[in-house]
């Protein structure tokens, strides 16, 4: 969707300089490794192109409902579009590196984290509340089907539209984009880092492929996912203190929009619900922090590098 694309793009270019962190704090331009130029290659040859094929294919449920067919949308928003899926990930790359070059491996891991979480927000909760609603609704699963209205993509149940939903040829198409996009992400991800561990001499017991790929996919739906939909419970009743009343009806405009509530539930919501889960699940020690552990291999020990040789050099 062409509101969840720019945080996923983010998270998978944060993703791909965390498997290749160690070999870039050893380069002396890491942007002009290959590991970014090869970064860059995914982005626009394997990434984007996938976002492509969902707008031209299904350009309302790629709009989150927003647009009814290709030619009611802007060209402006088309080519921002194409040029975002580049520069977001262009942009979680340099952050993740930035991180990791400073020693700080486990938040350089939160950094694609924080790209999937915004993905799964909007996708659960969106701007209006009804951003699972959206989702599951395909104008093509029927030949001329309405566009979209509050409600229409939950009718019969969240169970039983998801159901429906999995038939559908948006997921047909999220499918063909599946087998596309994820041979080669998991390729770099697999080789760059296991590589990198096998060249730290400063690692003694080196996690296998296997548990890094458990890892990864536990923080994409158990940290990323999980954590987005704490995010968008606690707004919810944040909202629902506040006034908001139920997103269907204020959709159908049943009740009152209280717009300015609506605006309050998500700046006291967000804050709240990423504190909770920093002491209750996050922070070091704890259970997402824990599930994280494969990819941060390593940090203590380079910590106690890197504090080892400034006193040496003070020394001296």
């Amino acid at each position: 969707m062409v509101q969840v694309d720019v945080f996923w793009a983010y998270g998978l270019g944060a993703s791909l300089a965390v498997a290749a962190g160690r070999q870039l704090t050893q380069e002396p331009n890491p942007f002009q490794s290959k590991y970014f130029v090869n970064t860059i290659l995914f982005l626009a040859l394997v990434w984007a192109p996938t976002g492509m094929l969902l707008l031209l294919r299904h350009p309302s449920w790629e709009t989150m409902q927003a647009a009814d067919t290709i030619y009611s949308i802007s060209e402006w928003l088309i080519l921002a579009f194409g040029l975002t899926n580049i520069t977001q990930g262009m942009l979680g790359f340099w952050v993740s590196y930035k991180l990791i070059s400073n020693g700080k491996y486990y938040y350089a891991n939160l950094n694609w984290i924080f790209g999937y979480f915004g993905m799964f927000f909007i996708l659960l909760y969106g701007w209006d509340g009804l951003g699972y609603d959206r989702f599951l609704y395909d104008r093509d699963m029927l030949s001329g089907s309405p566009a979209w209205t509050p409600g229409a993509g939950t009718t019969d149940g969240i169970i039983i539209s998801l159901w429906n939903f999995m038939t559908s040829g948006v997921a047909i198409t999220l499918i063909i984009d599946g087998v596309y996009l994820y041979p080669p992400f998991v390729a770099f991800m697999g080789l760059w880092y296991i590589n990198g561990l096998n060249t730290d001499p400063l690692i003694k017991r080196k996690p296998g492929y296997t548990r890094c790929t458990i890892s990864y996919v536990s923080g994409c739906f158990i940290v990323g996912f999980g954590g987005a939909a704490i995010s968008a419970v606690t707004v919810a009743y944040v909202g629902a203190a506040l006034g908001v009343g139920d997103n269907i009806l204020r959709g159908l405009g049943e009740i009152d929009s209280n717009t300015s509530m609506h605006i309050a539930s998500y700046i006291i919501g967000l804050p709240l619900s990423l504190a909770m889960m920093w002491f209750m699940l996050l922070r070091p020690g704890m259970l997402f922090h824990k599930l994280l552990a494969p990819w941060y291999v390593g940090e203590v020990e380079h910590s106690i590098t890197k504090v080892y040789a400034s006193k040496t050099l003070i020394t001296e």
